[in-house]
């Protein structure tokens, strides 16, 4: 059977083991595992999740990086015929103990390495909450017994926790059919090839790292060189896609920027072999797409692409080698949708004409069925018109269409801010702000402090200085901010604060917190702690 009729990732992996088993199924820190391993992994440690009493759809707790264990126990769950859930593995103890009563989980995978004090505070929690604490390792004396449960196309996979940047996390429900639809949307739309070599150091255990930079490639039997997620070593990453002549990398939008502020000699680097460096999974800005490429002396590389949990992970992609378009507000666009997939703007749950913004709606074969055990935020998700019969995943995103059908992001729904009647979309602001000199990030809020124009624009900025730098510096980058705010919107914002690096609190995977920095503001916790450099 080939992978096109495939159904499940089970049947995927026990395909390329038998097909292509001594091909390397993907290489990390230089050290290959070919699919035949992966499969023989996974079935051992399916059989010692069998010695458990793992029962049929039962969620699985995973804490682990990027590494080999992590494979061998997220497919080892399924192959079982339990739910993996891969959970950022820096939580603390408490962090994780509440994302396992969140899915209801009783066994919990840590990495063989976690350090003796944080294992004490793991223990002592599982004591606590009557937990089953394992590792990968655990499961080298189990012998693979040959006997597994049969998997259904439509059975629960994985459960993929949302960040939480606007809200608690949520658990995206995802069966086999929806990644393995999505897995083929994207390489369709993507114009991936198995001749594609990945370069990845996004986190497996979240959507865009685990989907499109392993399972396309398992598909494929495309070669991936994985690598850890350490922010600290963009040598490794770039180092990577030159020696192994890689084709397609991807990263948020804050991972180019800080290769273009940790990189001293771009010309130590041939980045040439790329076709596709996505940006994608938070605001992708045309300033950062415009410096990457300057700086690495490429052209029509970096494409801009969008999606989300609820629809598996991928919607669209700007077409790799293609101009991008930037809009008047220096908004990116991301694309058209994927095959089989349509989008509809709304606004008052009614589609839009051409050009409008609204809520951006996603009808694909890859939706999610909803989040686990939270049926009043599925029955918000979905959106349904009558006159066609469609059902559409909400996306909390604000954007439009073009009249050639490409999609642009405008900002998220519920962070808009309402001044004088003016919509404000607080990406647009930090778009502006953040090509302001010695800004190193930015975050917009919206404060209602009663007046009759609503809601007041509140910029922070972070910059570096201190309490001994002259106040004229701060002073002259307050000026060059508001400046730019005037010019783009026509009115000054209420007040800038520039903050100290590290300020604005973000999400595991990078994305902005608003509610977070609005509390902050709010109950004085940034001033008594020191963080606001000048206002």
């Amino acid at each position: 059977m080939p992978p096109s009729k495939i159904e499940t990732l089970i049947d995927l992996l026990a395909y390329r083991a038998e097909n292509t088993a001594v091909s390397a199924a993907y290489t990390f820190l230089q050290e290959p595992v070919t699919f035949q391993t992966l499969w023989q992994r996974i079935n051992q440690f399916a059989t010692y999740l069998q010695s458990l009493k793992i029962e049929r759809g039962e969620r699985v707790v995973m804490a682990l990086p990027n590494g080999h264990d992590f494979f061998a126990a997220f497919y080892g769950v399924q192959r079982a015929g339990g739910i993996a859930v891969p959970i950022y593995p820096g939580f603390s103890p408490q962090r994780i103990v509440a994302m396992v009563q969140l899915c209801e989980a009783r066994i919990v995978i840590l990495p063989a390495d976690t350090p003796p004090a944080q294992l004490a505070g793991f223990k002592k929690q599982a004591e606590q909450f009557h937990l089953t604490l394992i590792t990968v390792s655990d499961a080298t004396s189990s012998l693979p017994n040959g006997t597994f449960p049969h998997i259904e196309p439509n059975d629960v996979a994985f459960i993929q926790y949302t960040s939480g940047s606007t809200g608690n996390p949520k658990g995206v429900q995802l069966s086999h059919r929806n990644l393995l639809d999505n897995v083929r949307q994207m390489i369709a739309g993507m114009e991936i090839t198995e001749a594609d070599i990945f370069v990845s150091w996004l986190p497996v255990y979240h959507d865009m790292g685990l989907i499109l930079k392993t399972m396309v490639p398992f598909y494929l039997a495309a070669s991936v060189y994985l690598l850890p997620t350490s922010l600290s070593d963009i040598d490794s990453w770039l180092r990577t896609i030159q020696t192994h002549q890689a084709t397609f990398t991807a990263a948020p939008d804050f991972a180019y920027r800080l290769a273009l502020r940790r990189i001293n000699d771009p010309n130590a680097y041939d980045l040439s072999s790329l076709r596709v460096a996505l940006n994608a999974a938070e605001p992708v800005r045309a300033t950062t797409m415009q410096a990457f490429e300057s700086t690495f002396n490429l052209q029509n590389v970096m494409v801009a692409g969008y999606g989300l949990a609820e629809a598996t992970v991928g919607v669209s992609m700007w077409k790799p080698s293609t101009p991008s378009r930037v809009n008047g507000r220096g908004q990116v666009s991301v694309g058209r949708p994927f095959p089989h997939i349509d989008i509809t703007i709304l606004q008052d749950d009614q589609p839009v004409a051409i050009g409008e913004i609204g809520e951006i709606a996603i009808q694909s074969i890859a939706n999610s069925r909803g989040y686990f055990n939270n049926p009043a935020a599925t029955e918000g998700l979905f959106w349904q018109q009558s006159s066609h019969g469609k059902t559409a995943v909400r996306s909390g995103d604000l954007g439009y269409l073009d009249e050639d059908g490409y999609l642009y992001i405008v900002g998220r729904k519920k962070n808009i801010i309402i001044h004088a009647g003016q919509s404000v979309y607080p990406q647009e602001v930090e778009e502006v702000v953040n090509a302001v000199k010695l800004v190193r990030y930015s975050m917009a809020l919206g404060l209602d402090r009663g007046g009759v124009e609503g809601e007041q624009v509140v910029i922070f900025a972070e910059v570096r200085g201190s309490q001994s730098t002259p106040a004229t510096t701060f002073e002259n980058i307050v000026i060059d901010i508001v400046q730019a705010f005037n010019g783009r919107f026509g009115f000054r914002p209420a007040r800038v604060y520039l903050v100290k690096p590290k300020t604005i609190p973000l999400t595991y995977n990078g994305n902005l917190q608003p509610p977070r920095l609005k509390a902050q503001f709010l109950d004085r916790s940034l001033v008594e702690n020191g963080r606001i450099l000048f206002s």
